[in-house]
């Protein structure tokens, strides 16, 4: 296993503890809505354009 491919795999294993425990623990309240968003955001589930025309719509 190349070092690319353990860091990938390694970044992988987080995300994947992270979303069950947000799923876990938020609920459908807006700020657990915008924790979510964040974290798709973080990790890349959201494509570029669609980050770019909607990233000023949760900033108060």
């Amino acid at each position: 296993m190349t070092p690319n491919e353990f860091y990938q795999l390694r970044r992988k294993h987080e995300l994947t503890k992270r979303a069950k425990k947000l799923v876990k623990e938020c609920g459908n309240n807006t700020q657990d809505m915008i924790k979510k968003i964040a974290f798709k955001q973080e990790a890349g589930m959201f494509p570029k354009d669609y980050i770019e025309r909607y990233d000023h719509t949760w900033k108060d």
